[in-house]
Formats: structure tokens, sequence, C-alpha cells
């Protein structure tokens, strides 16, 4: 896709075992922490005059996933997004594991820039905050004996 809007945010995981681009799916988008989901609702509250498609579960949007990445994406009239999460192969002499998300946006039309204008600042916060929290639990839970 061509992007009108891309960012790429990446953590180490530090001291633990393989983390899947499935366990990091799910440890960033099955379960949110308070604050996010009360600024999806907000998102979802305020779209909703204006007819664009609200949140909703990431799961049924995946297109491509294997222990390295999972793909998923959207389309509507207003805009295209699509989510890369990515988990680099551990480095055995650190025990350490680069993951990430990327996001691309193209906007389809005017409404769809607006929309995002208002999103974008709230979007990295969340992506930064969900991918940290990913690599904590992850090392809290998984870490080497």
């Amino acid at each position: 896709m061509k992007a009108d809007y891309s960012d790429v945010y990446t953590a180490t995981v530090r001291n633990a075992y393989r983390m899947t681009a499935q366990e990091l799916f799910r440890l960033m988008f099955l379960q949110y922490p308070k604050p996010v989901s009360y600024l999806l609702r907000l998102r979802d509250w305020l779209v909703k005059p204006f007819g664009l498609q609200r949140g909703g579960g990431f799961t049924e949007l995946i297109k491509e996933e294997d222990d390295e990445k999972v793909v998923f994406e959207k389309s509507d009239s207003h805009l295209d997004f699509q989510v890369l999460l990515q988990c680099d192969a551990p480095d055995n002499m650190t025990l350490c594991q680069t993951i990430r998300v990327a996001t691309a946006v193209k906007y389809n039309n005017s409404l769809g820039r607006i929309y995002f204008f208002f999103i974008r600042p709230f979007h990295s916060l969340i992506c930064r905050t969900l991918l940290m929290r990913a690599a904590r639990k992850w090392e809290k839970e998984h870490a080497y004996a």
C-alpha cells in the first residue's frame, strides 16, 4: 500500500524466551489497559455521527500470520490502514529480541485525512504504550531462570 502516513515503534525483550508475533498480537490487542479502552470508546463515540467505521476487534482483520509477523488491515471509504507486528529472531548471545509495530495509513478522502489528524497523537501514544507493555509483560512472565 502506498501510504500517506507510516510509523514504526520498536522495543527490546531482554532475558526472556522467544516471543512469536501471535503472542505479541495477543499481548497488545486482546487485553487493553483501562486508559486505552476509554480512549477507544471515546473515539467510537466521536466518529459515530460522521459515518466512520468504529473500532472492534482486530482478530478478524488478520490477513497474514506466522511466528515472525502478523499483518492486519482494514479499508473503508475514508481510509485504509495496515498494521505489521514483527518479532525478530532472538540474539542467542545477548538473549535479546527486537519486536516492532508498524502502521501504514492511506487517506481515501478529506474525511479520512481529518479523522486521522485528530487520532494521530493518540495512535502514537497507544502504539508505544501497548508495545512497551507487551515487552514488560513478556519479560516478567517468561524470564530465563
